[in-house]
């Protein structure tokens, strides 16, 4: 078992944990000051004593409880959680058979007529064999920002449709009202499996780098990209982006 994601699974469900912890306090709190009432009340000395273990139980109780709040208080706010390992989407990709290259006709015609020729005296005059073209560079496209509604929760880079080799510098903006934090995922166009968490931010960016996606273990493929931004009431808005990967 991966002993990482216990303090991620306290982090998430605080509110329930602080919850619980008050209904013990009170429970524990009434039973002290009933066992307070019947020790003033008491008329022997065992009962007496027996209401004084009971109030420092109860007391004990309390004080762990309060120890239990502040501890998963000081782990959601103040504690760098580690980020669970992400394991890597392996796509099955169809394996073709590479072409011989070939020479092109006057080449081959060339290399017979001089390995047929046989050596004369005479001064022969050189021809000149045609000359190779480098192939022209494909030009690359323009990023296309992704088509999001909310202004604040965007990506301007991946664009849609972009090619992505290693990895790729994640901007735009998650600002969203009553902030907590952000997250990337991604998911496979091509087998439509499902969402992938990538990483966790926990403090707003605007217009400016969001963070590192890697994509050095993904095979090529069709691929979405989410920015997703949650408030701290668990609400949640997404950005998706279609890309593709080509190492």
């Amino acid at each position: 078992m991966n002993l990482s994601i216990i303090p991620r699974l306290i982090a998430r469900y605080a509110v329930w944990i602080y919850i619980l912890c008050a209904l013990f306090m009170v429970l524990y709190l009434r039973a002290a000051l009933t066992a307070r009432r019947e020790g003033s009340q008491a008329l022997f000395s065992l009962e007496r004593e027996a209401s004084a273990r009971r109030i420092y139980r109860s007391s004990g109780m309390i004080i762990m409880l309060l120890a239990i709040v502040v501890g998963v208080y000081a782990l959601s706010h103040y504690v760098d959680l580690p980020e669970p390992e992400t394991s890597p989407v392996f796509v099955s990709t169809p394996v073709t058979e590479e072409a011989t290259p070939t020479l092109p006709a006057s080449m081959l015609t060339l290399e017979a007529e001089m390995s047929t020729a046989a050596p004369t005296a005479t001064q022969t005059r050189a021809t000149r064999s045609p000359a190779l073209t480098a192939p022209l560079a494909t030009p690359t496209p323009p990023v296309v920002a992704a088509n999001c509604p909310q202004p604040n929760v965007n990506l301007f880079q991946p664009g849609q449709n972009q090619v992505i080799n290693e990895g790729i510098q994640v901007r735009g903006t998650a600002n969203k009202d009553n902030f907590d934090r952000y997250e990337f995922k991604f998911q496979s166009r091509d087998i439509q499996d499902e969402w992938h968490w990538v990483q966790t931010f926990y403090a707003p960016v605007e217009n400016g780098d969001l963070g590192w996606w890697p994509t050095s273990h993904l095979p090529d493929g069709n691929y979405r990209f989410m920015l997703i931004a949650i408030d701290k009431s668990g609400n949640s808005q997404e950005c998706v982006v279609p890309v593709a990967i080509k190492h």
